[in-house]
C-alpha cells in the first residue's frame, strides 16, 4: 500500500524553483489552456516532510490516494469500486437540470446533495468515446457506473446485475454503445466507522454525510453482504455532492480483473 499525493498548483518562479532543488518533477500543462500544474509524490519520500510544509505554505491543492498492490486486492473479501475516468456530464448539464430530469427530488436536498433517487434513463451528449477504456463515471454522479453492453453481458450480468439504457439528450433516442449498471441494493448493515470519523451535517436538512475516505483501507460492512455488490447505507461528500460508496464481493472483483476492465480501481475493505 502507498500514500500519494497529487498536488497542484498555479505555476510561478518559487515554487518551481524550490520543488526542482528538491529533485521533484512537475508535470506542464496538458495544453495553453490549462492553469495548472501538478505533481505525484508519495508519503515514504525522504523529501514529504519538506514538501507537505510548501504544500500547506503555498495553499497547493492536494488529492490523497492510496494505491495497493494486486496482492493485497486479490486477498480482501470485499472491496470498495471507484472510478480511474470521469467522461462527460449528465444532460442538461445547465444549472443542473439533470437532477428533475433524471431523479426524484421529492427528499432531495439541494445544501447537502442528499436524498436524489433515480427515476428515469441517465441523459448523455453523445455516445461515449472509449478509446481503450470500457467503464467510467460521469462527472457529478458518482455512485452510478456505466459500461459497454458487451462488457455488461460478460462481465456483471452472470452476477445477476441488471442494465439501464442511457438517452440520446436532443433525439431520446437509446444510446448503442453504453449502459448503466443497476447497482442500487443497498447494504443490510452500516459500515463500521469510527465514533470520530469526519462527517458534515447539513445546516438545511439535518442529514449526515461523511467525508471522502481516500487514505489506507475502507471500512467494513458490519454484515458481510450476501449480494455480489451493494451500496452502502451512508453518504460521503463534501459541500452540495452526497454519494453511496459501492462495494463488491472478490468474486465480482475477480471477474472484473480477469477481463483488464480499464476506467476502474478498487479499495480493499478492512
Amino acid at each position: 500500500m502507498k500514500i500519494i499525493h497529487r498536488v497542484s498548483f498555479t505555476p510561478n518562479v518559487e515554487p518551481l524553483e524550490t520543488l526542482r532543488e528538491l529533485g521533484v518533477r512537475v508535470e506542464e500543462p496538458s495544453s495553453s489552456l490549462v492553469r495548472l500544474v501538478a505533481f505525484d509524490i508519495e508519503e515514504s519520500n525522504s523529501v514529504w516532510p519538506v514538501v507537505e510544509s510548501l504544500i500547506e505554505k503555498w495553499s497547493m491543492g492536494d488529492v490523497v490516494i492510496t494505491k495497493f498492490t494486486m496482492s493485497e486486492l486479490k486477498k480482501a473479501d470485499s472491496l470498495r469500486m471507484i472510478t480511474s475516468w470521469h467522461h462527460g456530464y449528465p444532460q442538461p448539464d445547465d444549472d443542473f437540470r439533470y437532477l428533475s430530469a433524471s431523479f426524484d427530488l421529492t427528499e432531495f436536498c439541494d445544501k447537502c446533495g442528499i436524498g436524489k433517487y433515480q427515476n428515469a434513463p441517465i441523459r448523455m451528449v453523445q455516445e461515449p468515446k472509449w478509446g481503450e477504456k470500457n467503464i467510467l463515471q460521469l462527472h457529478w454522479i458518482y455512485d452510478e457506473f456505466f459500461v459497454l453492453p458487451d462488457v455488461w453481458e460478460k462481465v456483471f450480468k452472470p452476477f445477476g446485475i441488471g442494465c439501464v439504457p442511457v438517452i440520446h439528450h436532443l433525439s431520446g433516442i437509446e444510446l448503442k454503445t453504453v449502459v448503466q449498471l443497476d447497482l442500487n441494493t443497498i447494504a443490510d448493515s452500516e459500515l463500521q466507522l469510527s465514533k470520530d470519523q469526519p462527517c458534515e451535517l447539513c445546516t438545511s436538512c439535518r442529514r449526515k454525510k461523511y467525508l471522502p475516505i481516500c487514505r489506507g483501507l475502507f471500512p467494513s460492512l458490519v454484515t458481510t453482504p450476501t449480494k455480489q455488490n451493494v451500496k452502502t447505507q451512508e453518504y460521503f461528500g463534501s459541500g452540495a455532492s452526497a454519494w453511496k460508496s459501492i462495494i463488491i464481493s472478490s468474486r465480482l472483483f475477480q471477474q472484473i480483473t480477469l477481463h483488464e476492465l480499464k476506467g476502474v480501481n478498487f479499495i480493499p475493505c478492512n
